[in-house]
């Protein structure tokens, strides 16, 4: 409650406040001393009645022009003076009452102020209930006609009362038609049927059924409808609401969903890969039953088991399924060695993909894995019989070079037989003289003196000497290549170990070349530069064979480039080196090279330039998979005509992987 005095060194009349305050505590009085405070004060708080104490005319003019009027709180004047023109003044600018100064002045004053008081919050609260009903009626109304279901109102005959747009456009009518018209009449008979509608409109005082009823329809285009019919009893005057929701789309979608689950249960279950599901925290959720073979157990016991229990990490580095919960880094085609319930390990390949929330969150991951165990048995038996391959084609050169060392140690020593006849001759007359020397006779002496020195001359003594020291030295020599020859050939058809050991890189390309160089060295000059190596941690048997293909690949190639009726020889060379923590081993050839649209598939399996029967093209394949196993890579360059170079590189640390097991590159 606002109270102005302008006219007066006290703006707020001691009489006036003294009549206010009867009101009670439930009425604040908020004095102001001019009409922008009284509009600062409306702008704050909710007025009831403004109080316009002793003003002058001017001042209550410009009251009722400000805004704090415009929302209609009511005012009272107090004139100044009894003056009847001041009151008709007050009257005319819009004054809900008057009070004059006067003996019963607070009396009168707290009375108006109550009675305007209770009549403004009256007026007040109707209008707020009124702005509600009209609120909640346009609701109503809008919520009716936007809804996406169609509502009937049926009255006790059941016929309709009114409908909603909704139940016009779904079944193509208009409620001016439809008013008073039996239900059953109106909806197409498919409908009422399909749902038994009448039993979802009992007559009054029947109960309702629960729940609700599928209807179907077919519409004018040939298509099914599919409507969710429930039914409402809305007052005791025996109206219904019937409500029809078209639910066709999520029929079918749920119809869609079942069959898709069905399909996909079908497809994990037949499935000859391993699926498994893992939650956040890493423990199974889900198995397919070649997840529970694989990992011997029954798939229903796998759920809930820690997946580490199974996968393992190896050394200080997390398992994929690990990498993939903590950082949602993807994996496709790695391999590991998985444990087994009953014992043992395998080596898989495993495939791991995160589960992401909305917000890109990781809820978990998907692992799909296969054993390879009789592929990675399969991939050694094909090793081995490229290794058998490579040495059948060094067969003849290995042949001829063990046959001309053998040749000559046969030689030697059917003349070192004959020398040892000459000596035995030469012996017997040693001894004669011997016998003589020792019985003292000198005819005697003489006589087996002269024998013996007519046995050496006969025999020559000292050619003989010397040519059977030199025959025994040339077999020694024959005898001790023939055992190099067959000491390389045995290393390198060894199939090997399964363990890792440290190697002399020089060494295994050495042994190779040699044995390569029988088949090779009347048309390829063979040049080596070693560079001093530090020893690798690897497969030795597995290096050896990469070698030899690249060596056998540089021979052919030398052969298709040279035509076999000329001298001209090729090159093949042979460098080692350390390069960036890593060791790179060259060879280069001056053979044919290799075409620029073959160069991006040269390592591809069974990519061959040969002819048929000529060669399997599983060689260089086999090759890149053995140095991606030992965590090196392999590439080539080359210009047609004028040869090719293969570069390896083996980095010193990590070494081959965990498994131990070598597999055909998939590029």
């Amino acid at each position: 409650m606002g109270s102005e005095g302008l006219d007066s060194p006290e703006f707020v009349r001691a009489d006036t406040m003294r009549a206010l305050s009867q009101i009670g505590a439930e009425v604040e009085l908020l004095p102001a001393s001019d009409v922008s405070q009284c509009i600062a004060l409306a702008g704050r708080f909710d007025i009831d009645l403004i109080v316009l104490d002793r003003c002058t005319p001017e001042t209550v003019a410009s009251v009722f022009e400000s805004e704090i009027v415009r929302g209609t709180p009511v005012v009272v004047v107090i004139p100044p003076a009894a003056s009847e023109s001041e009151a008709l003044d007050a009257f005319r600018h819009g004054a809900a009452d008057c009070v004059r100064v006067g003996d019963d002045y607070s009396e009168v004053l707290a009375l108006v102020a109550m009675e305007q008081i209770r009549r403004w919050r009256q007026l007040r609260d109707r209008e707020a209930s009124r702005s509600k009903i009209q609120w909640l009626e346009s609701l109503n109304e809008a919520i009716v006609s936007e809804i996406p279901v169609a509502l009937a109102v049926l009255d006790e005959a059941r016929c309709v009362v009114e409908i909603n747009p909704e139940f016009e456009r779904n079944f193509e009518l208009s409620r001016e038609n439809v008013r008073g018209v039996h239900i059953q009449t109106i909806l197409p008979p498919e409908l009422v049927e399909s749902c038994d509608l009448m039993q979802l409109l009992p007559p009054q005082g029947l109960g309702l059924p629960d729940g609700s009823r599928l209807a179907r329809m077919v519409e004018s285009g040939g298509c099914e409808l599919v409507f969710d019919v429930r039914s409402r009893r809305l007052d005791t005057d025996g109206h219904i609401l019937l409500a029809l929701s078209n639910v066709t789309k999520t029929e079918f979608l749920s119809r869609r969903l079942g069959e898709l689950e069905r399909f996909n249960d079908h497809v994990v279950q037949s499935i000859n890969s391993a699926l498994m599901v893992i939650d956040a925290d890493g423990t199974i959720s889900f198995a397919n039953p070649t997840a529970g073979q694989i990992l011997g157990h029954p798939e229903a016991e796998l759920k809930g088991q820690p997946v580490d229990r199974f996968f393992p990490p190896t050394g200080e580095a997390p398992s994929p399924l690990n990498r993939v919960l903590r950082d949602g880094i993807r994996s496709k085609g790695g391999e590991m060695m998985l444990s087994r319930a009953s014992g043992g390990a395998i080596p898989i390949g495993i495939s791991c993909t995160p589960l992401l929330g909305e917000e890109g969150r990781i809820q978990g991951a998907v692992a799909i894995f296969q054993d390879l165990s009789e592929i990675k048995e399969l991939q050694r038996q094909v090793l081995q019989q490229e290794k058998m391959a490579s040495i059948g084609q060094l067969a003849a050169g290995i042949a001829h070079e063990i046959n001309n060392p053998v040749g000559f140690i046969h030689a030697n020593l059917a003349q070192m037989c004959e020398y040892l006849d000459d000596l035995s001759e030469y012996l017997d007359a040693t001894g004669d003289l011997n016998r003589a020397i020792r019985l003292g006779a000198a005819p005697e002496i003489n006589r087996a003196a002269d024998a013996l020195e007519e046995k050496a001359s006969k025999i020559e003594i000292d050619y003989l000497r010397k040519d059977f020291a030199s025959a025994l030295r040339e077999s020694l020599e024959g005898s001790e290549r023939i055992r190099h020859i067959v000491s390389d050939l045995r290393d390198f058809s060894h199939q090997g170990g399964l363990t890792t050991t440290l190697a002399d890189v020089n060494q295994c390309v050495d042994s190779t070349a040699n044995i390569v160089w029988t088949m090779m060295k009347h048309s390829v000059e063979l040049k080596k530069d070693y560079r001093d190596l530090p020893a690798l941690l690897c497969h030795p048997m597995q290096l050896k064979q990469v070698f030899m293909n690249l060596l056998v690949n540089a021979y052919h190639a030398i052969e298709e480039n040279f035509d076999a009726a000329s001298e001209a020889v090729g090159v093949i060379e042979i460098s080692t080196r350390v390069r960036d923590e890593g060791i790179e081993i060259r060879v280069r050839d001056t053979g044919a090279g290799i075409a620029e649209e073959n160069l991006q598939r040269i390592f591809d399996p069974f990519f061959t330039t040969k002819e048929v029967g000529a060669g399997t093209g599983l060689g260089l394949s086999t090759s890149y998979g053995i140095i991606q196993k030992h965590g090196g890579e392999m590439t080539v360059t080359s210009e047609p005509g004028k040869g090719a170079c293969f570069e390896v590189f083996l980095p010193l640390t990590g070494g081959p992987q965990p498994d131990d097991s070598i597999t055909q590159s998939d590029s």
